[in-house]
C-alpha cells in the first residue's frame, strides 16, 4: 500500500503561493517535472556543473554558505528533493528510485546541462546510486555524505524511525502533523550534543514549514524499503563518500559497508562531525570535493 498520496494532499493548500513561499529576492526557480514542482537554485556560468540537494529538513537555505563556497569553482545547482522544502510532490510521485531519477534527468535537460558532479547525501544518496548507474555518461563524479549500503540505512531506519512513521497512510497524517517537532528532534538526535549549528538549523528548518515547506519524511522512508540493492549497485565513475563520526544516529551504522555496494569508493572520516559533513565541516568538505575532482 502506497500511503504517498497524503503527502500530496496535505501540501495541496501551498502548491498555488510557491513562488512566493521561501523565496527571498527571486533568488529561487521554479520547473514543473513528472515528480513535481522542484525549487532550485543556479550560479550559471561555464564551470564544471555540481547538482546538489538539502537533506531534509533541511532546505536550499541551509545550504547558501556551502553554494558560496563551492561557486568559487563550479556552476552549483541546488534543489529541493520533490517532497521537501519547496519541491512539492505530484499526485502520483511515490517517493521510489525510478521517478527520482527521472525527475534529476528533467531538471538537467531543462537546465542544459549533459553530465555533473553529483554530491548527495544520507538517503539522497540512494537516488544519486541509483541515477549515476542509469546514466553513466550523465555523471563524471559522485560524492555521498553520510550516505550507508542500503543495508546499513534499513538498519538506521530500525533504530531512529518511530514504528508509526512506517505506516502507510497512518504515517504520513503522524508525519504531517508532527513535521516541525520531527525536524527538531531529528537536529538534536544527528548533531553532537553541543554543535554550534544546532540552534540556527533548526530555525531554518521551522521557519521554512511555517511558509509552507514540507518534509515528507514518511514517504520517503517507506519509499526506501521497496528499493532494491541492485538499483545501487554498478555505479562506474569515481566516489568519493565522507561522514562525521559523531552522528548519534548513525551509532550503528558501519560506513564501510558502502564498500560492498562501491568497492572503489574512498572513503573519508571526519572527527567529532555529526549527520552533516558538507556543512558542519564545509571548508574541510569543499576542499575535498576540489581535490577529488581535480580542480586544485
Amino acid at each position: 500500500m502506497d500511503g504517498s498520496w497524503v503527502d500530496t494532499c496535505m501540501a495541496l493548500p501551498f502548491r498555488s503561493s510557491r513562488r512566493k513561499q521561501g523565496s527571498q529576492g527571486g533568488e529561487f526557480q521554479y520547473i514543473t517535472t513528472s515528480a513535481g514542482v522542484l525549487r532550485y537554485v543556479d550560479t550559471g556560468g561555464d564551470k564544471p556543473p555540481l547538482l546538489t540537494t538539502p537533506d531534509g529538513p533541511c532546505v536550499i537555505e541551509h545550504l547558501r554558505e556551502l553554494i558560496r563556497d563551492l561557486s568559487h569553482d563550479f556552476r552549483v545547482i541546488c534543489f529541493d528533493m520533490p517532497g521537501m522544502g519547496f519541491s512539492f510532490p505530484a499526485w502520483r510521485y511515490d517517493f521510489g528510485t525510478k521517478a527520482t531519477t527521472d525527475c534529476i534527468a528533467e531538471l538537467m535537460d531543462h537546465l542544459c546541462v549533459s553530465k555533473v558532479i553529483l554530491a548527495f547525501t544520507c538517503a539522497n544518496g540512494l537516488f544519486a546510486m541509483n541515477f549515476a548507474k542509469q546514466y553513466p555518461a550523465r555523471v563524471s563524479h559522485l560524492i555521498l555524505g553520510q550516505t550507508p549500503s542500503l543495508a546499513g540505512l534499513l538498519n538506521w531506519k530500525h533504530y531512529n524511525i518511530p514504528k508509526l512513521l512506517t505506516l502507510p497512510v497512518a504515517g504520513q497524517i503522524v508525519g504531517g502533523l508532527s513535521k516541525r517537532q520531527l525536524a527538531m528532534k531529528w537536529f538534536s538526535l544527528s548533531l553532537p550534543r553541543e554543535s554550534e549549528f544546532k540552534t540556527a538549523f533548526q530555525q531554518q528548518a521551522v521557519e521554512a514549514m511555517s511558509h509552507g515547506g514540507c518534509f515528507c519524511l514518511p514517504s520517503l522512508v517507506q519509499a526506501a524499503v521497496r528499493v532494491d540493492d541492485e538499483e545501487t549497485k554498478g555505479v562506474q565513475c569515481p566516489v568519493l563518500m565522507v561522514y562525521g563520526d559523531a552522528d548519534f544516529s548513525h551509532r550503528h551504522t558501519d560506513f564501510n559497508g558502502l564498500l560492498e555496494t562501491i568497492p572503489e569508493a574512498k572513503l573519508i572520516a571526519y572527527p567529532g562531525c555529526g549527520h552533516f559533513p558538507n556543512l558542519e565541516r564545509r571548508a574541510d568538505y569543499v576542499a575535498d570535493v576540489k581535490q577529488f575532482v581535480g580542480c586544485n
